[in-house]
C-alpha cells in the first residue's frame, strides 16, 4: 500500500480509506502530457483505482485525458446517452439536457445497480474506465468497488489452484449492441506489471467451461461472495469535480441507491497490455 504523501514517479499521492486505491494530488487533468500520463498508468497498474479531486472538465477535456491513457471507444450500447460532440463520452444521469431530453444510462430509477465489471460479455473488454462527477446526488449514489484481487487472495490454496485453470462463460444478452454470441475468459487474471492475480468472475457469468450448470452456478456464487466481503469494498461518496479511473480487471463495481439529481460522465478505453491484464 501507499505511504501517505509518497511520490511514485513524481506523483504526490495518498491512500484512500480502503485496502486499495490512491488519491492523486496536485494534478490538473486539463494539462495532461505524455510524462504525466505514463506516471498515472504506472500508478493505476499498482493501485487499481485513482481519485482526482476538484477537476473542472468539459467533454473535450474528458476525451483528451482518456485518450492520453489509451485508445478510447464509443461503446455500442451507449449510442443514445453520449455527448453530442464526443460519442466516446457517456452520459449517466437522471436530469434533462438543454434540448429537454432525459439524460440517463440504462436506468431511470434511484435504486442500486448490480455488481459487474464493464464489458465482460465482449471478446476484448475495455481495460480502463473513467467516471467524472458533474452533479453529485443529494444522498447516496456512491460508486462501490469490490476487489477481485483480495477476493482471489482470500481463497484457500487448493481453491486458487482449482479456479486458475478454469474459463468462465459470458453472453451479451439484449441491448448491448454486439452480436449475441458467448465468450469465454480466464477465471483468474494475472496483472503483468505486478504478477498479482485477481478473479474475473461476476454475477453475470453463465458458468464455467466443462462444468455442469448447477456446479458452475454454485462456484460462481462462491467466488462472487469472497469478492463482496465487507473488508474488500470501498464506497466512493461523490463530490462535484471528482474523477475516478479504475482497472476493470481488478474490481467489481456498482451504483448505490440515491435520492435527487445526479449526473456523471464516463469513458471506456484500452490500455497497454504490458501493464494491465487483458482477458482473452
Amino acid at each position: 500500500m501507499l505511504d501517505r504523501d509518497t511520490e511514485p514517479q513524481g506523483l504526490a499521492c495518498r491512500p484512500l480509506k480502503a485496502p486499495f486505491g490512491a488519491e492523486v494530488l496536485d494534478v490538473d487533468l486539463t494539462q495532461i502530457d505524455a510524462h504525466t500520463a505514463a506516471a498515472l498508468l504506472a500508478a493505476l497498474a499498482e493501485y487499481g483505482l485513482l481519485l482526482f479531486r476538484r477537476q473542472s472538465l468539459h467533454d473535450d477535456e474528458i476525451y483528451r485525458f482518456s485518450a492520453a491513457l489509451g485508445p478510447v471507444e464509443a461503446p455500442p450500447a451507449a449510442q443514445n446517452n453520449c455527448s453530442p460532440r464526443f460519442a466516446e463520452v457517456i452520459y449517466l444521469g437522471n436530469i434533462n439536457s438543454l434540448d429537454g431530453q432525459l439524460i440517463r444510462a440504462n436506468h431511470t430509477d434511484h435504486g442500486a445497480g448490480g455488481w459487474h465489471s464493464d464489458q465482460t460479455y465482449r471478446k476484448r473488454p475495455a481495460t480502463l474506465s473513467t467516471l467524472f462527477c458533474v452533479m453529485a446526488p443529494e444522498t447516496g449514489g456512491e460508486t462501490a468497488f469490490a476487489s477481485a484481487r483480495l477476493g482471489y487472495e482470500a481463497l484457500p490454496d487448493i481453491e486458487k489452484e482449482r479456479v486458475s485453470g478454469l474459463r468462465v462463460r459470458y453472453r451479451p444478452g439484449p441491448g448491448k449492441g454486439v452480436p449475441d454470441s458467448p465468450v469465454k475468459h480466464p477465471a483468474v487474471l494475472i496483472q503483468p506489471a505486478s504478477g498479482r492475480r485477481s478473479l474475473y468472475v461476476t454475477p453475470a457469468a453463465e458458468g464455467f467451461e466443462g462444468m455442469a450448470e448447477d456446479a458452475g452456478r454454485a462456484l460462481r456464487d462462491e467466488l462472487v461472495g469472497v469478492q463482496l466481503r465487507p473488508e474488500n469494498i470501498y464506497r466512493h461518496r461523490w463530490r462535484m469535480g471528482d474523477m475516478l479511473v479504475y482497472d476493470n480487471s481488478q474490481f467489481l463495481h456498482r451504483r448505490e441507491a440515491s435520492a435527487g439529481a445526479r449526473f456523471l460522465k464516463a469513458t471506456r478505453l484500452f490500455a497497454n497490455p504490458g501493464l494491465f491484464a487483458v482477458p482473452d
